[in-house]
């Protein structure tokens, strides 16, 4: 089995192949914006920021919030805004329900929190646990695969309330 999606493998292997030909604006702040931040992707002609939340975006307050105000900003600006969860793994539906293009893939990792390190729901603070049961309506195409990976953490370490805040 192979790695996890990163933000490395966006970069390197799925926005290349998702947006081929595009001009593609890497960890750059938007101009006009008079905001420092800076997307994990552009594409102005599309008008499309991509950004890719690692566990932070769901453990940190001050970096929830800060997402808040920049996708504000971007849509203020016209940009659509797509948010990819460190749980969530390329396959050909999530590719359609983010970027709704038909391109056919071979999932090559599972939805959820299987990797060993994976920090899960019950570190999530509460503005995390939030964006987390939206995320999970967004994905309900995989979401019993999420809650699958949640029930097997539960198994390996023997408590619920390891694993869970709240029940989702």
């Amino acid at each position: 089995m192979k790695e996890y999606l990163t933000e490395s493998e966006l970069r390197v292997k799925w926005v290349p192949l998702l947006f081929e030909g595009e001009d593609v604006i890497c960890d750059k702040s938007v101009p006009d914006s008079k905001s420092r931040c800076r997307p994990d992707f552009r594409i102005d002609a599309l008008m499309l920021i991509i950004e890719f939340d690692g566990y932070q975006h769901y453990t940190t307050p001050s970096v929830i919030v800060r997402d808040m105000l920049k996708d504000d900003l971007y849509r203020k600006m016209g940009y659509h805004v797509i948010h990819i969860p460190y749980f969530i793994q390329m396959s050909t539906e999530i590719i359609k329900i983010l970027f709704n293009k038909e391109i056919s893939v071979e999932q090559q990792y599972p939805h959820g929190f299987h990797d060993k390190s994976a920090i899960i729901p019950a570190a999530f603070c509460t503005l995390g646990l939030n964006r987390f049961k939206k995320d999970l309506d967004t994905f309900n195409i995989v979401a019993d695969d999420i809650r699958n990976s949640l029930n097997i953490k539960v198994k390996e370490l023997g408590n619920s309330h390891l694993v869970y805040n709240v029940m989702i």
